[in-house]
C-alpha cells in the first residue's frame, strides 16, 4: 500500500479513536455529574430525617443554651472497656474508651443510624483478572461521613450554636480554632456536598467535639471532649490519639499533658454507644474480634 493511503487510514483510525474516546469520556462526566445530583438529594434527605430523628435533642439544646456540657457528663458511665475489637484495644485505650461523653445517647443515636443507613457512592476501581485490567464500580458506604452530615445538621438545626461540633477544623501548629460565620460555626474548605473534605495540610479535625459552653467558639480551651468515632473496620491508631490529646493541652500552666489527654474520648460504634447490643455485657477480652464493614 502507498505511504499516503496508510498515513491518511492511520489519521482516520486515530481519529475515529479520539472522538470514541471523547464521547466515552463525556458519557463518563455525566453519569458523575448524575451521581453528584442524586447524591446531593441523599444527603438532603438525610438532614432532614436526622433532623425529625433528633427534635427532642434539639428542641432541649434550644432550651438549655447556658447548661454547661459537663453537667451532662456526669450522668454518662463510659463506654465498655470490656470489649475489645482486636489485640489489646481494650487495654491500650481504656481511659479514652471510659471517658464520660456528654450527649452520648443523641451522639449514639446518630451513629447507629449511619452505621445501619449509610450513604452510600459509587467508586470506580481498576483491577487484573487473569492478566487483563478490568474497569468496575464498586459501591462505598460512607459511615463516618454520614454521621459528621448528621451532627451538622443539629448545629445548623440550632443556627451553629449546637454542643456537638463535627469535624472542626485546628491548626496543628498554633492550635488554633479555624472559625467561620457565626464564629460557632467550623470553617470549611470542601463543596455543598462534601464539606469536610478536602483539608488543607497542617490540619487537624477530630471526628466530633463536645464543648463546654456553646454559645461560646468551639477553642481547645473551651473543648470538654474530642471524641475519635470509630466504625466496624476502623482501627484505633496510638498516633492519632496522640495528636488530639497534643491539640487539647493547654498553652500554660501544670498538668498540661494531663489536662489534654483527659479530654480525648474514643467512641466504637456499636461497642460504645448507649443501647448498643453490647451495652452492659462483658465479653472475654483475650482476643480482639474481627470487624467487617
Amino acid at each position: 500500500m502507498p505511504v499516503a493511503p496508510i498515513a491518511r487510514t492511520l489519521a482516520h483510525v486515530i481519529d475515529r479513536a479520539y472522538r470514541a474516546y471523547r464521547a466515552n469520556q463525556a458519557y463518563e462526566n455525566a453519569k458523575t455529574a448524575a451521581e453528584l445530583a442524586q447524591l446531593a438529594v441523599e444527603i438532603n434527605e438525610r438532614r432532614n430525617q436526622i433532623k425529625k430523628m433528633l427534635r427532642a435533642t434539639i428542641e432541649a439544646m434550644t432550651r438549655e443554651i447556658d447548661v454547661k456540657s459537663s453537667t451532662f457528663a456526669a450522668v454518662d458511665r463510659g463506654g465498655n472497656s470490656t470489649v475489645s475489637r482486636r489485640g489489646k484495644e481494650n487495654l491500650n485505650f481504656k481511659e479514652y474508651i471510659e471517658r464520660k461523653v456528654p450527649f452520648r445517647p443523641a451522639i449514639s443515636q446518630v451513629c447507629t443510624v449511619a452505621l445501619q443507613l449509610p450513604i452510600k457512592v459509587p467508586r470506580r476501581i481498576s483491577k487484573k483478572i487473569a492478566g487483563d485490567k478490568i474497569e468496575t464500580t464498586i459501591e462505598v458506604a460512607l459511615k463516618q461521613f454520614t454521621a459528621s452530615l448528621f451532627f451538622e445538621a443539629v448545629d445548623e438545626a440550632l443556627q451553629w450554636r449546637s454542643s456537638l461540633k463535627a469535624e472542626p477544623n485546628y491548626n496543628g501548629t498554633s492550635k488554633k480554632a479555624l472559625l467561620g460565620i457565626p464564629a460557632t460555626r467550623p470553617k470549611r474548605f470542601g463543596s455543598d456536598i462534601q464539606p469536610f473534605w478536602p483539608r488543607p495540610g497542617g490540619l487537624l479535625a477530630p471526628d466530633l467535639v463536645v464543648v463546654e459552653y456553646r454559645q461560646e467558639p468551639f477553642e481547645s480551651e473551651n473543648v470538654f471532649a474530642a471524641v475519635e468515632i470509630k466504625f466496624p473496620g476502623d482501627w484505633v491508631k496510638q498516633k492519632q490519639i496522640d495528636q488530639y490529646a497534643e491539640l487539647m493541652e493547654p498553652r500554660t500552666g501544670v498538668n498540661r499533658e494531663k489536662i489534654g489527654r483527659g479530654k480525648v474520648a474514643l467512641l466504637r460504634v456499636p461497642e460504645d454507644c448507649t443501647g448498643s447490643e453490647t451495652d452492659n455485657k462483658q465479653p472475654p477480652t483475650s482476643k480482639g474480634t474481627k470487624n467487617r464493614r
